[in-house]
C-alpha cells in the first residue's frame, strides 16, 4: 500500500466506526465539536485521508480511540520478538535443529 493508500483506509475505517451504531453513531458536526477540530477539516480526512497529527489525535480521543494509537510503536527497551521466542526455547529445554541432510546415492 501506498501512504495515500493508508491514509485513505485509516479515514474510512474512522469514518465507519463514526457513523455505526456500534461505535461512536456520530455525525460530523457532533465530532468536529466534541474534537476541536474543524468541520472542513473533518470533511477533507474523510474524503482524502488528509491530516495534522494534531487533529488525528483530538478525533481519535474524541471517538475514545486514543488507546490503540499509543499501541503502535513498541517500547524501545522490549526485547526483540527473536530474543522473546530464543528465551522460550531456552526454557522449554527446546534447541533450535536443522532439519537432516537428504543423501544423494
Amino acid at each position: 500500500m501506498t501512504n495515500d493508500e493508508l491514509a485513505a483506509q485509516l479515514a474510512a475505517s474512522l469514518k465507519a466506526w463514526r457513523v455505526s451504531p456500534n461505535g461512536a453513531a456520530m455525525t460530523q458536526a457532533d465530532l468536529a465539536q466534541k474534537s476541536g477540530v474543524g468541520l472542513t477539516p473533518l470533511k477533507r480526512f474523510e474524503k482524502t485521508g488528509a491530516i495534522t497529527l494534531r487533529n488525528l489525535i483530538a478525533i481519535l480521543r474524541a471517538l475514545d480511540l486514543l488507546d490503540g494509537l499509543l499501541g503502535i510503536v513498541p517500547d524501545a527497551d522490549s526485547p526483540s520478538p527473536l530474543d522473546v521466542l530464543a528465551a522460550a526455547q531456552k526454557k522449554s529445554g527446546q534447541a533450535r535443529q536443522r532439519a537432516p541432510r537428504s543423501r544423494k546415492d
